[in-house]
C-alpha cells in the first residue's frame, strides 16, 4: 500500500474545508448574521497553514503534524456537538446540520489518515532499530 504524503493530505483537507466554509456561507447569501456557516473554513485555514509549514520546515514536521491532529479533533467534536444541538432546535436548519456534519466527517477522515501515518512511522522506527 502506498503511504500518503501527510503534508499534501493536510493541505488537501485544508482546501476542502475552506471550500466548504465558503460554499455554505455563499449559500446563505454571504449574510453577516450567518457568518458561522464559514467556520469550517477556519479549520481549513489552520490545516492548510500547518501543512505548508510542515513542508517548508521538515525538522519540525512531526510537531506540526501533531498540531494538525489536534485541529482535527476539535473539528470532530465541534461538528458533532453543534450538529446535535442543531438537530434539537425547535426549527431544524438542515443546511446547518449538513455543514457541521461535513466538518466532522472531513476532520474524522483526516484524523484517520493521521493515525495510520503515526502507526506506520512507529513501525518504521521500530524496524530501523
Amino acid at each position: 500500500m502506498n503511504k500518503p504524503n501527510m503534508v499534501l493530505v493536510a493541505i488537501v483537507f485544508g482546501v476542502l474545508l475552506i471550500l466548504q466554509g465558503i460554499g455554505f456561507w455563499l449559500a446563505t447569501g454571504f449574510e453577516p448574521a450567518r457568518f458561522t456557516a464559514a467556520i469550517p473554513a477556519f479549520f481549513g485555514i489552520a490545516l492548510l497553514f500547518l501543512g505548508i509549514l510542515s513542508g517548508l520546515f521538515p525538522r519540525i514536521r512531526m510537531h506540526l503534524m501533531h498540531v494538525t491532529i489536534l485541529v482535527a479533533l476539535v473539528g470532530i467534536a465541534g461538528g458533532i456537538v453543534m450538529g446535535l444541538k442543531s438537530l434539537r432546535a425547535e426549527e431544524i436548519s438542515w443546511s446547518k446540520v449538513w455543514d457541521q456534519g461535513i466538518l466532522a466527517l472531513l476532520c474524522l477522515i483526516y484524523f484517520g489518515y493521521c493515525i495510520a501515518s503515526f502507526i506506520r512511522a512507529r513501525k518504521n522506527r521500530a524496524s530501523a532499530e
